[in-house]
């Protein structure tokens, strides 16, 4: 579900993390402030100081001070800063802390990483916990840094039950669909992957601005697969309805647009397929077997009991009368009743073998 599951820690980094405690001490008791001459951690970083003339080797001059080498250079870049008597430092330069080095606790469910160190608590809401343990890692410690919060973080553990909270996409990666003018986040939807370039349209939920809604809407009923989500072109398998409710606390217009096809009592007769869609929770497959049987009561020409669903839907599966969808958000699952095939015939040859029974 996540891309990573387990606790992470960063060596380099945490060695790091020492060595430049060790060499901001050092510093420190010389009266200096050490700097980079280029971006590192949490070290101000010369390129991001104003009026800073070069001098020679490693040597560099501010109105406010001058910058120097260090003395058993520490690592590579570091520069020891002077401050000039009554001098107005820059704000970077003014509030030095020490660092401390820290561990972080991500709640994947909520989106949250806690970090604490002695008495220094830190929260940050809505990450991306769609990223690599290496990139989310990387994230928290821009934003520490962003922050000046005075603590660098080498572990990070996921906590996945740690919140109640539930989300559409547990993972984090929301879907856009989108066309050439405008784009909408999806809050779910049923796609059949029929081909590489394009792919089949059944359900699709957005939340958008208003224009935005209609003229996805629009790109839609044209039929002209002007519409893409993932990458991939996404074409409506034939007329589609579309329901709207305002939040009006976002902001925005919450748009459920859905075939025809798949809505209950509203087949006809020059249909090729119809399509059986899934939205409330517990057991899924039992579910769509249901659903489906009477989606095949409605559409079929023949008499269907109710004692044949689960074995029809085997059959049917294992024959490809019935394809699944690829589904996300909330839509929970789907399949595809292929209406063009011999449903009759199938059903006769699993009577004559006694698979079903009158």
């Amino acid at each position: 579900m996540f891309a990573w599951t387990s606790p992470y820690e960063d060596e380099y980094i945490k060695e790091r993390i020492e060595e430049l405690r060790t060499a901001q001490k050092e510093a420190t008791t010389n009266g200096k402030i050490l700097v980079s001459s280029y971006e590192q951690f949490w070290l101000p970083a010369l390129n991001d100081l104003p009026d800073v003339e070069f001098q020679g080797r490693d040597r560099y001059t501010a109105p406010y001070g001058k910058f120097e080498s260090v003395p058993n250079v520490p690592f590579h870049g570091a520069l020891w800063f002077t401050p000039s008597p009554g001098a107005d430092l820059p704000p970077v330069l003014k509030n030095i802390k020490e660092w401390l080095p820290g561990s972080a606790t991500v709640d994947m469910n909520a989106r949250t990483v806690r970090i604490q160190v002695e008495e220094v608590e830190i929260t940050f809401t809505a990450i991306n916990v769609g990223l690599n343990a290496h990139e989310l890692l990387r994230d928290i410690n821009q934003e520490l840094v962003r922050v000046n919060a005075g603590v660098y973080v080498h572990r990070i553990e996921p906590a996945e039950d740690a919140s109640p909270v539930q989300h559409l996409y547990p993972e984090g990666r929301i879907p856009a669909l989108t066309n050439a003018h405008t784009r909408a986040d999806v809050t779910g939807y049923a796609v059949l992957q029929d081909r590489p370039y394009q792919h089949t349209l059944v359900y699709v939920g957005i939340a958008a601005h208003k224009t935005s809604v209609e003229s996805l809407w629009a790109s839609l009923i044209r039929g002209k697969g002007s519409c893409s989500m993932r990458g991939t072109s996404v074409l409506a398998d034939g007329e589609v309805k579309m329901l709207t409710q305002p939040l009006p606390e976002f902001n925005v217009l919450h748009a459920g647009i859905l075939c025809r096809k798949a809505l209950p009592g509203k087949w006809e007769a020059k249909d090729d397929a119809a399509y059986a869609l899934i939205f409330e929770g517990g057991n899924i497959e039992a579910q769509l077997q249901g659903l489906t049987l009477k989606r095949l009561q409605e559409t079929l020409a023949f008499p269907i009991p109710d004692a044949w669903a689960k074995t029809l839907w085997e059959y049917a599966l294992d024959a490809e009368y019935i394809q699944r969808l690829v589904t996300g958000g909330d839509c929970l699952g789907g399949v595809r009743l292929d209406l063009t095939k011999p449903w009759q015939d199938l059903v006769q040859i699993l009577l004559e073998q006694e698979v079903l029974k009158v």
